[in-house]
């Protein structure tokens, strides 16, 4: 047999064997979730999964309409301007992650997680939306609900106190740290936000509807107000409701209000003062700092500072 590799022949284009590759269809309009599962999928609209727990639950195309809202769901206002922009986005690329839903019968669904994904949906008019169809208990329910919202836009710490309080209460879960394993968050989480529930009725029906008010570092300063000076909190709240209070103005506003009932003179929120030969003592807030000259050892002064401390009557400095 004669070689076809011989000097002199004339090289042809390209690689034996290969051919080129398929031009990609331009696309025109957005791919939807169901269009690329169908592409995938030989059209078929449902796909068989298990979870974590090897439960089975099918992949399905559903229609908007028969979803329906959860009662467990943990967040208490919808974003509109967030869910807007998740339709845009949703409009461009498709939905990304399926709908979490549980059988109703007849044909109807309830919503485990992903209602802001389900309202995008329903703003721009889309007639069907993809979701993971489960069989799942009240119980378990509550906690998926939860689980769902972490990644997304985070809950308020108070919307988050609710729902743990709610799932304690229920049984679901037997301690705080029983449910910051099955959440996968650390319990001093779970017990700060369960702190906001200690909270007076009256401020909690404010936080119900402005679920982002209090929180944070602060929110142990509110939950102490609320104890012993309850009526001036709420009244604090509602300015921050009102007039836009931030949470340091409102508890600077508690502060300065107690001072007067007391006939005591308000102090002012800064104050710097210079200590000779040992340096400057600036106090701001509930914050006190003291930076030393040079020449001054921090760690002598801070041992002969805490050795004066030791020696002060707390009583006469509290805030009654």
């Amino acid at each position: 047999m004669k070689s076809e590799d011989y000097p002199g022949r004339k090289k042809t284009a390209g690689m034996m064997g290969l051919r080129a590759p398929a031009v990609a269809p331009k696309i025109t309009e957005p791919v939807s979730r169901a269009q690329m599962l169908a592409m995938t999928q030989d059209n078929d609209s449902t796909s068989e999964h298990t979870d974590l727990n090897n439960t089975p639950m099918a992949l399905m195309e559903l229609s908007v309409d028969s979803i329906k809202p959860s009662p467990y769901q943990p967040r208490l206002t919808l974003d509109e301007a967030a869910i807007e922009e998740l339709a845009n986005s949703i409009q461009s690329i498709g939905l990304i992650k399926p709908l979490l839903v549980r059988p109703l019968g007849n044909t109807e669904y309830e919503l485990i997680g992903g209602e802001r994904r389900w309202r995008a949906h329903k703003l721009i008019g889309i007639k069907t939306i993809m979701a993971y169809v489960r069989p799942i208990e009240d119980a378990t329910a509550k906690v998926l609900a939860l689980t769902d919202n972490e990644g997304q836009e985070p809950l308020t710490e108070y919307e988050r106190g609710r729902s743990y309080a709610d799932i304690l209460a229920s049984g679901v879960e037997s301690s705080q740290r029983a449910l910051a394993r099955r959440l996968g968050v650390n319990v001093s989480i779970v017990s700060r936000c369960l702190l906001l529930m200690d909270l007076p009725e009256s401020v909690r029906q404010i936080l119900d509807k402005k679920p982002g008010l209090i929180g944070g570092l602060k929110a142990k300063e509110f939950i102490e107000f609320g104890k012993s000076h309850s009526e001036l909190l709420t009244q604090a709240v509602v300015l921050m409701r009102d007039q836009g209070f931030t949470q340091v103005q409102a508890l600077r506003w508690i502060t300065q209000k107690i001072s007067e009932q007391n006939g005591s003179k308000v102090s002012p929120r800064t104050l710097s003062k210079t200590i000779k030969g040992l340096g400057v003592l600036k106090v701001d807030g509930g914050k006190l700092e003291f930076r030393c000259e040079k020449g001054i050892d921090p760690q002598l002064f801070s041992q002969q500072l805490a050795n004066f401390l030791e020696t002060i009557n707390p009583d006469p400095l509290k805030i009654n």
